[in-house]
């Protein structure tokens, strides 16, 4: 007989005035399971350990200048940089979330750029500039003269300038994506993670498959086109570990320790607002956050900033996983 394990996360949520309410968020019998090892003991290691004792706080509203809904969002250093709909863009300073740029657009800027996805690189265009290249996912439905899922990587400088520098898509010959591709970089790795459902957030068979490349360098010229051939990996999560869904709205996503951080749902009872957590080495469900009824807006994108993870969303601002201290519990 299966065994299900229950494992339950203390969470607190702020409001905007900052007055705080406890609640518990636990993962249901389904998920309880991925926070065990094969021998029933679970794992106290790294990231796993931090987010399953994490506080849910809210940071802070954002201070766009734009009505667009909220998408990608990537951190480097302490700079934030909050991506909209369409490539508008907008920089913060860590912690204080102090505006260091004004709302502007990125060189990709375009009815057909969703920038559903948004993650730095690690080569800067420039040794003096402020940060590396930023990587935007255009997650659009449909071809845009000829091309789709384009991974568009933008230099960025801190006075609201933007610059599209190189243009990365995948030729999916045999279509092992469905609705979008998405993109996201391992920056400790040097990679390239391509990641999508293989039809439909919600089709019966759907799965969602991850594709690995070598990161390519800006040297590489202007367009980059990358085929099947070139990949490192490629396989689906659930060729590996069935307990991930087949039927889950994804959002944006990130990599920590060599675990992808997946953001997914619209925080809506049918849609639930669930991060899940990918073993890149051992390609295993790690943990699943489960996040319904305590978070009930869209989560969009997600990266860690001094350790803890910050979540962009749609309605609830900046929030984050908060880490509990000794003295903090």
């Amino acid at each position: 007989m299966k065994k299900l394990f229950a494992i339950s996360l203390l969470l607190l949520l702020t409001s905007h005035v900052m007055s705080r309410e406890s609640f518990v968020c636990c993962t249901s019998g389904e998920y309880a399971s991925l926070m065990m090892s094969d021998e029933g003991i679970v794992q106290k290691e790294g990231i796993i350990d931090y987010l399953n004792s994490a506080q849910l706080t809210r940071v802070t509203t954002f201070q766009s200048d734009s009505a667009r809904a909220f998408q990608g969002m990537a951190i480097y250093g302490d700079y934030l940089v909050s991506v909209q709909n369409k490539g508008i863009a907008t920089i913060y300073h860590l912690p204080e979330m102090k505006k260091v740029s004004p709302t502007f657009p990125l060189g990709s800027f375009a009815d057909y750029n969703h920038a559903n996805v948004a993650a730095f690189g690690v080569e800067k265009y420039r040794k003096k500039d402020p940060m590396p290249v930023l990587y935007v996912s255009q997650a659009y439905r449909k071809p845009v003269n000829g091309k789709k899922d384009l991974c568009y990587v933008e230099r960025l400088g801190l006075n609201g300038s933007s610059k599209t520098v190189q243009t990365i898509m995948l030729d999916d010959d045999t279509h092992l994506f469905g609705y979008a591709l998405q993109w996201t970089i391992d920056a400790e790795n040097r990679r390239l993670i391509g990641f999508g459902n293989t039809e439909g957030n919600f089709g019966v068979n759907n799965e969602l498959r991850l594709i690995i490349f070598p990161l390519p360098k800006l040297s590489k010229g202007k367009e980059v086109h990358l085929k099947a051939s070139d990949a490192i990996d490629c396989y689906t999560l659930q060729q590996f570990d069935p307990r991930y869904p087949h039927q889950v709205v994804g959002q944006g996503a990130c990599v920590r320790d060599d675990y992808l951080i997946l953001p997914t749902g619209f925080g809506e009872k049918d849609t639930p607002s669930i991060i899940y957590v990918w073993d890149l080495n051992k390609k295993t469900l790690a943990a699943a956050i489960d996040l319904r009824g305590k978070l009930d807006h869209e989560m969009e994108d997600a990266d860690f900033y001094q350790g803890e993870l910050y979540i962009q969303t749609n309605g609830a601002g900046l929030v984050k996983l908060q880490e509990i201290k000794d003295g903090n519990k």
